[in-house]
């Protein structure tokens, strides 16, 4: 048998929609659902009753299709802002409630009926940021250098700008792990961070601006040790040559923002001879450098193990 269309009956809306209000009036929210998506599968729903489908999703307690829904209405220029913005804050997602009414106030549209919400998701963003900033700072003034890690790697802007104080603390502690120093840093650098502060690595002792940072000198001194290593052992044996630049980047990786003092050729060696010495199943530190190219690979290697 061909597949024949269903033609409604020309009163099928008023009497669906008739029942569909009735029933979302009584709060009958299954029911109404049930209604309006009669009329939609007939094509006879219009913006009203898309806006009715939304409020029965949302009593329904099927919150994340309500705010999908609305969000196509409101695309559309039609929807409701007020519910939208109830299924964020019932959603807990106070931020985007901030930046749609911010939004709206932009655009000239009277918000004075969204305010209390407004004020409500301003209220529960700070106390969300002061939370997260206690734990953060649990962390690390902990010796949980693999959970500091794992923090740093998930930080959004506006919370890194709250816990510039509590790096400056751990940035000039000497024993905290050079791992997270770096990755603090770079993090810093990213935000643009403009804060003064003090750096201490291996001995060492530097005053910084995270945003100032200029990381060329670093690449240069890194790039003409490779370059030396890259004429000994590239051709005769590629192996040794990815060992020891694997090696040479992860030991600048944790000495940064600092250089090495030793001259390019002195450290070339200092890497040549602790290759070799690895390869061998020997570990001779009689070399200043070696000892600190092993110091540093010992540390490395417990940030990999993570």
């Amino acid at each position: 048998m061909k597949n024949r269309k269903v033609i409604p009956h020309p009163y099928i809306k008023e009497r669906l929609l008739a029942e569909g209000m009735d029933a979302l009036k009584g709060k009958r929210y299954k029911e109404a659902y049930t209604y309006f998506t009669q009329l939609q599968q007939f094509n006879l729903n219009d913006d009203d009753v898309d806006m009715a489908l939304v409020v029965c999703l949302f009593e329904m307690g099927r919150i994340k299709e309500a705010k999908e829904k609305c969000e196509q209405l409101l695309a559309r220029g039609t929807g409701d802002w007020t519910i939208y913005i109830s299924m964020l804050v019932h959603l807990q997602q106070y931020d985007e409630v901030i930046a749609v009414i911010q939004t709206l106030q932009q655009k000239g549209i009277d918000c004075t009926s969204l305010l209390p919400l407004l004020h409500f998701s301003e209220k529960m963003v700070r106390s969300h940021q002061e939370q997260k900033k206690k734990q953060y700072e649990a962390i690390f003034e902990s010796d949980q250098w693999t959970a500091q890690l794992h923090v740093l790697q998930q930080l959004e802007r506006n919370v890194v700008l709250h816990l510039v104080p509590m790096f400056v603390r751990y940035l000039r502690d000497e024993t905290n792990h050079p791992a997270v120093k770096t990755t603090i840093l770079q993090t810093l650098k990213k935000e643009q961070v403009t804060k003064q502060m003090t750096v201490k690595k291996f001995g060492q002792t530097m005053t910084v601006v995270p945003a100032y940072l200029d990381e060329r000198k670093q690449e240069q001194f890194s790039e003409q040790v490779l370059h030396i290593v890259d004429q000994t052992w590239a051709k005769q044996n590629p192996t040794m040559y990815e060992w020891s630049k694997q090696i040479w980047i992860r030991y600048m990786f944790m000495i940064y923002p600092f250089l090495p003092e030793q001259p390019v050729q002195q450290w070339a060696d200092a890497l040549h001879i602790y290759v070799q010495q690895c390869e061998n199943g020997e570990m001779i530190c009689t070399h200043p450098l070696v000892a600190k190219l092993y110091e540093v690979e010992k540390l490395w290697l417990s940030v990999e193990s993570i």
